[in-house]
């Protein structure tokens, strides 16, 4: 006997929600992993590994490459973006989600300085690039740049475009953000460490401020959901 449409959404909300509970506590596990072993271990080796790894790669051309995509993960073009998101919704009266990408905008802020002056991990000490400063962990282009990519992905699938659409949309923004958060690595201002540190957190960052939000939306108006 076929299952309803009630039972088959129930069952794939079910399967979704098992998914990103999954996702959730393996990237949690790699963050508190890598925060014990690496940052307050002070164990190495991970990082000398993947930094003899890409050394490579390393040419002034490729450095020049890697010092402007490097620049699409900093405040200075990430705070401008989330600005053009918020006033886009809010040229369309749509002032719940306008509020909803500002709190996850500032909140990533917010969580980024009080880890970095929690664990004040000093940068590599040979970087390729100069004029770096502030403490190295988490990575905040990592983090930023992953979590204002993976907000747009979400509002992404949220529109009416077509699936083939959306996932190629996705998989560019995804790969754009795993770029810039690579250049740190490659520019030696952070170690891989810091990075895939920064990748962990945004998942976890993201998933919960939207999980808020999809709750405090049903209570009121319909935020980054509609």
């Amino acid at each position: 006997m076929p299952l309803s449409s009630t039972s088959k959404k129930a069952r794939w909300i079910t399967s979704r929600f098992i998914l990103a509970l999954v996702l959730f506590v393996v990237t949690l596990f790699v963050f508190v992993a890598i925060t014990d072993e690496i940052v307050l271990e002070h164990e190495n080796g991970f990082d000398q590994n993947i930094f003899h790894a890409i050394s490579f790669l390393v040419s002034p051309s490729m450095t020049r490459l890697m010092e402007t995509i490097t620049f699409f993960g900093s405040s200075n073009f990430i705070f401008p973006a989330y600005v053009v998101l918020v006033i886009y919704y809010l040229v369309k009266r749509k002032i719940k989600p306008a509020l909803d990408i500002s709190m996850i905008g500032l909140g990533t802020t917010g969580i980024l300085n009080l880890l970095k002056y929690i664990f004040q991990r000093q940068r590599p000490l040979d970087p390729l690039i100069r004029d770096v400063t502030g403490f190295s962990f988490p990575s905040g282009h990592s983090f930023a740049s992953f979590t204002f990519f993976g907000l747009i992905i979400y509002i992404l699938w949220k529109t009416g475009i077509k699936k083939l659409f959306k996932i190629l949309l996705s998989i560019v923004l995804f790969l754009f953000a795993a770029i810039i958060a690579f250049s740190r690595a490659y520019l030696r201002v952070h170690y891989p460490s810091d990075v895939v540190a920064g990748f962990c957190l945004s998942i976890i960052w993201l998933m919960l401020a939207l999980w808020i939000l999809h709750k405090v939306d049903k209570k009121t108006s319909p935020g980054l959901e509609k």
